[in-house]
């Protein structure tokens, strides 16, 4: 069956973060003489960046509030500067909106970073549930119960897509399909489809109506 709305994870998603991030915190390591690589932190955001941050500041004895003040100052100047929209990105968000779906966000993220990366990327979207709107973080379900209840959707007529198993886990519990965009040749834990190009959801999606 092919499906009208998309509810979208947002960082590593919908808006390419994770490049600045990884650089972020790896110049935080090499700021202190330590030899670490862009990819080895990348393979460690995938999982998640709280993780990573953890398992950096451990691993070189560095301080945790210099990684946390770093990935600080780096959410605050998206707000000006904000990461490239995901190839692809736009693209599908003007599918969806032209068969009468929605797009909607569903992110861990709080929402005063959000919402400064949707005006500063200038991505219109229907609806945005943060953790800061009373729900548990993925991945509890609740975020996505609330879209389905909020905006009266049936969960066999909407697609999740995020990009680590959390996304999965919590969109299938309330019966939401979810594909996961995974970044070449890193790997992302768990089962599911896997995309690398978000313009493959066009194909899962109800096509246009006729003119």
């Amino acid at each position: 069956m092919r499906t009208h709305s998309i509810i979208w994870d947002m960082g590593g998603t919908l808006i390419d973060t994770y490049p600045s991030v990884d650089r972020t915190l790896a110049a935080v390591v090499t700021a202190h003489g330590l030899a670490l690589g862009e990819a080895e932190v990348a393979r460690m955001t995938r999982r998640a960046i709280a993780s990573a941050i953890d398992e950096l500041s451990v691993r070189f004895a560095v301080p945790h509030q210099e990684f946390d003040a770093a990935y600080g100052a780096l959410k605050r100047s998206w707000a000006v500067t904000p990461p490239p929209v995901m190839a692809g990105a736009r693209e599908v968000i003007a599918h969806v909106r032209s068969i009468g779906g929605r797009n909607i966000v569903v992110t861990n993220r709080d929402r005063t970073s959000a919402t400064d990366l949707l005006v500063a990327t200038g991505l219109e979207m229907d609806d945005l549930i943060c953790p800061g709107d009373g729900f548990p973080r993925k991945p509890d379900p609740g975020m996505y119960r609330a879209v389905l209840e909020r905006h009266h959707l049936d969960p066999t007529d909407c697609l999740a897509v995020g990009d680590r198993a959390i996304d999965a886990v919590a969109s299938e519990q309330v019966g939401i399909r979810c594909v996961i965009l995974e970044t070449p040749g890193i790997p992302v834990l768990g089962e599911g489809e896997r995309i690398t190009d978000l313009r493959r959801l066009i194909d899962q999606l109800a096509e246009k109506p006729s003119t």
